[in-house]
This record gives C-alpha cells, structure tokens and sequence, in this order.
C-alpha cells in the first residue's frame, strides 16, 4: 500500500498472540469531534487482515460499544473458522481495559461466474459539474479534508432548508490519492454527513455497521448514494452504495444509528 495519510493512520503493528498496537489519528475526525467510524472499521479491518494474512474480506460487520478516542489502542484478533473458501475472523478493539468496538469479517469466497446488478449507478453530472455539499459555516477539519465531495446541487439542510427527502446522491475521493482497498471502501460508506440531515436531525451515533465488498473499483471518483428508509423511536437506518467509475456496485453498507 503506498504510504498516505489513510494507510499510515490505519497501520497497526503486531505485538504477538494476535494483539496489534495502533493509534487513532484526529485526521479523520468529524466536523462534530468524533472519530470517523468508517475509519475505525477500516483501521480494524486492515490489521484484522494482516494478522490472519488476507486481503479479500468480503462482508465485515462491527458493533460500537463506547466512543473511541484519539490515541493509542489495541487490536485483539482471533480466527473463528478456516474453510476451503472463506475465512472468519474477529477483532475487538481496545483502550486499556475498555472495549470499544467488535468487528466480525469474512475474507474470500469469490469466484468467476455470472454478474447480475441490480442497481444501476445514479445519473450524475461529472465531479467538475456539481458543487462542494459541505457550507462555509461548517468546519472543514479532519475527514473533510482527507474525502472530496460533489453534489449536483448543495443539498437542502447545507441551506438550513432540510428537504423531508433524506436522500443524497454525489460523488466521493479521496484526496491524498490513496488507492481504494477494500479498507478503504469501509470508509466510504461512512463519509458522507449523515441522510438524516435532511430530516431536520443533526446529532446521531452508529450502533452497528455492516458492509458488503463485492469489487475492487476502477479508479478515480466514486458514485455515492446515501439513503434513509427508517426512522422511529429514536433509531434509523442508514444504507450506502458505492460504483465505480465504470458503473460497477462495488460495495454496499447498512447502518443503524441512533438520534443523540
């Protein structure tokens, strides 16, 4: 992996007996503060990965337990089962002794055969076409300025005009040029300002997270759409599809948060 800001502030180094050491980094903060929690699953993924020796994890999915800080913190992975195909393994993530968060990843399984997609990429203008979704007033740190956006239009709640219609479609990179492994992938999922923006609601937190990884994307930019289909009791779901620039679904990812 080329040396960039996401593979160095998602490296983890092994320490034996399945434990990796790494640091959270504030590069991928939010504009709220928080650690990013598609850095976090990336973060996790990657050393789970390394520490089994695979780089093909196809679905990953990670419960959040406690909010994570930046600093030091520990991967501790462990295989559950070594198939003819597929191979599961977990991690939990550590800062001394409190836990927070567990991630649980398939890695293998695929094989050549039939290609049916079901979802066609949205009809977007080119990047140069649309506009940057993040307003002035927002503060551009962190993940804002690792993760380039574009929307055909500035979406309503970057107006203080939430539409009722929490659905974004756009485009996304990253800026340092990093290639787009699936850790990488993971990320993406969890870039975009959450759909629920457009409902009027501005301060969730994700309980749980899972991700679909079907194909590794052609370079450049990203079609992106973000939905939300739920939303009652204080809970919602959130759901991201990414293609390539070729039109190909190359990960899926759903989410259930919760209003804070």
């Amino acid at each position: 992996m080329t040396s960039t800001w996401f593979s160095r502030d998602t490296a983890s180094t092994p320490h034996g007996e399945g434990v990796r050491r790494l640091s959270l980094s504030e590069r991928w903060l939010t504009p709220f503060g928080k650690v990013n929690g598609g850095y976090i699953l990336a973060s996790m993924l990657r050393g789970l990965g390394e520490e089994i020796g695979r780089d093909d994890p196809v679905v990953a999915s990670v419960t959040f337990l406690s909010p994570a800080r930046v600093g030091e913190a520990e991967l501790r992975c462990r295989s559950l089962k070594k198939g003819r195909r597929i191979h599961t393994a977990q991690a939990d993530l550590m800062a001394g002794d409190k836990l927070l968060a567990t991630l649980t990843a398939s890695f293998g399984g695929r094989r050549e055969g039939q290609l049916y997609q079901g979802l066609p990429a949205p009809n977007l203008p080119s990047p140069d076409e649309c506009v940057d979704p993040i307003p002035d007033t927002m503060l551009r740190r962190g993940l804002l300025e690792r993760v380039a956006q574009a929307t055909p239009t500035p979406p309503g709640w970057s107006l203080g005009a939430p539409t009722g219609d929490p659905v974004i479609d756009g485009w996304q990179l990253l800026e340092d040029g990093t290639e787009v492994s699936p850790p990488a992938l993971a990320l993406l999922t969890d870039s975009f300002v959450s759909t629920c923006f457009e409902l009027g609601e501005y301060s969730t937190t994700t309980l749980q997270l899972t991700v679909h990884l079907y194909a590794a994307p052609a370079p450049g930019w990203l079609a992106t759409r973000m939905s939300t289909r739920y939303l009652e009791g204080g809970l919602h779901d959130e759901n991201c599809e990414l293609w390539d620039r070729d039109g190909v679904l190359v990960a899926q990812a759903r989410q259930l948060q919760l209003l804070t």
